[in-house]
C-alpha cells in the first residue's frame, strides 16, 4: 500500500486525470526507473507511472512511438496512454513526469519451454518490423554507443580501484577490467554493417505479457528505453535476459527463439556474427551501469558483485559456445 506521505501527491494526480475519489490505488513492485501504481475504478484498470529518469519531453517521444505501434496492426498490445481532461498524456511533477495507461491483461511468461520461447521470438520480430518506420528523431537515445561510456564511470580502471577499496577481491576487479578492455577493443574494431532503426531497447522477459490460458504473447511493455540501435540488439537482449543461454539444453531453447524471430525476419550474416560480441558488451554495460548507481549511492555493493558474477559467467559461456551461437543465429535456429 502507499505510504501516508504519498497520498496527497497521488490524489492530485488522480484529480488531474479526472478519476473520482473512490479510485483504488495499489503500489506495484518498486522498479529502478519508475514509481508505478495500479488503479481500479468502476471495473476498469489503469497503470499510473511516475518516471524517475525521463523528462516530460522524453515521455512525450515514448508516447509518439506507442501511438505509431498501436496503428501497426500488431497481434499483441502495447501501452495506451490516457489523455487527461487537459488533453495531455504527460503531466510533469516534482517527482517526475506522470502518465496513465490502460491496463493490459496477461501474466509473465514461463520461458522454460521451447514453444514459449518461439512465441517470444516471433513477437520480437513483429515488433522490429512495426518499429521500422518510426522516425529516428523520436528515439529516446542511441544504443549504438561504446558500452564502456557511462557518465558515472569515466574510467573502468579507477572504478576497479574503488571496488577493491570497498572490499571486492583483487581477482574479481581485475577480471572486470580485463573483460571491459576486451569489449572496448572489439567495439572499436567493429564488424560488418548492421541494420539500424528505432528499437525497444529493453526487450527482456519482464517486459512481456502472455495470455494465461493460451500462452500467446498479449502485450509488450516499458518503451522508456526505445532509441536508435542495431536491430540485432533486440535479439541479444531477449536472449541475455530470457535464461535460455543458462541451461544445459541452451541450443534447443535458443534455436526456438531464433526460429520464431526468423519467421518474421532472419538475421543476416553480419548480425549473426555480431551476436556474441553484443552479448558480452551488454553484460559489461550492465555491470558498469549498476556500479555507477553504487557510486551515486543508489545501489548496494552486493548488487554490483552480482552483475560482475553475471559478466564472468557470460564471458566463460561465450568462450565455450560463441561459435555455436553464431551458427545457430546464421541458420535461423535450424540445423
Amino acid at each position: 500500500m502507499t505510504a501516508p506521505a504519498d497520498l496527497e501527491f497521488l490524489a492530485r494526480l488522480l484529480a488531474a486525470w479526472g478519476f473520482p475519489s473512490g479510485t483504488t490505488i495499489i503500489r506495484a513492485e518498486q522498479g529502478t526507473n519508475n514509481q508505478t501504481f495500479l488503479l481500479r475504478q468502476a471495473g476498469f484498470r489503469f497503470v499510473l507511472r511516475v518516471s524517475q529518469t525521463l523528462s516530460a519531453a522524453q515521455v512525450g517521444a515514448e508516447h509518439r512511438i506507442l501511438r505509431w505501434l498501436r496503428q501497426a496492426g500488431l497481434p499483441f498490445q502495447v501501452p495506451e496512454p490516457v489523455a487527461a481532461p487537459s488533453g495531455d498524456t504527460v503531466i510533469d511533477t516534482a517527482a517526475g513526469p506522470a502518465t496513465v495507461c490502460r491496463w493490459i491483461p496477461g501474466v509473465r511468461p514461463d520461458l522454460t519451454g521451447q514453444t514459449a520461447l518461439e512465441r517470444f521470438g516471433r513477437a520480437a520480430g513483429l515488433l522490429g518490423e512495426a518499429m521500422l518506420g518510426v522516425p529516428p528523431e523520436d528515439g529516446l537515445g542511441d544504443w549504438r554507443g561504446n558500452p564502456l561510456a557511462h557518465p558515472a564511470v569515466p574510467h573502468v580502471g579507477a572504478l576497479c580501484r574503488q571496488l577493491r577499496a570497498a572490499g571486492i577481491s583483487a581477482e574479481r576487479a581485475a577480471r572486470l577490467d580485463a573483460v571491459a578492455r576486451r569489449v572496448g577493443q572489439e567495439w572499436s574494431a567493429g564488424g560488418g554493417p548492421l541494420p539500424t532503426q528505432v528499437i525497444h531497447g529493453d526487450l527482456a522477459a519482464w517486459n512481456v505479457l502472455v495470455d494465461e490460458d493460451t500462452g500467446e504473447v498479449s502485450g509488450l511493455l516499458d518503451f522508456e528505453f526505445a532509441g536508435v540501435g542495431f536491430l540485432v540488439q533486440e535479439v541479444m537482449a531477449a536472449l541475455f535476459y530470457s535464461g535460455a543461454l543458462e541451461t544445459r539444453d541452451w541450443q534447443l531453447r535458443t534455436a526456438a527463439f531464433l526460429r520464431g524471430y526468423a519467421s518474421v525476419r532472419p538475421l543476416d550474416a553480419a548480425e549473426a556474427d555480431a551476436l556474441p560480441r553484443l552479448l558480452l558488451a551488454r553484460a559489461v554495460g550492465s555491470a558498469l551501469s549498476r556500479a555507477g548507481r553504487w557510486l551515486n549511492g543508489k545501489a548496494q555493493l552486493g548488487e554490483v558483485v552480482d552483475r560482475i558474477r553475471k559478466l564472468e559467467d557470460t564471458t566463460r559461456w561465450l568462450d565455450a559456445n560463441g561459435g555455436k551461437l553464431r551458427s545457430l543465429a546464421a541458420a535461423g535456429g535450424h540445423g
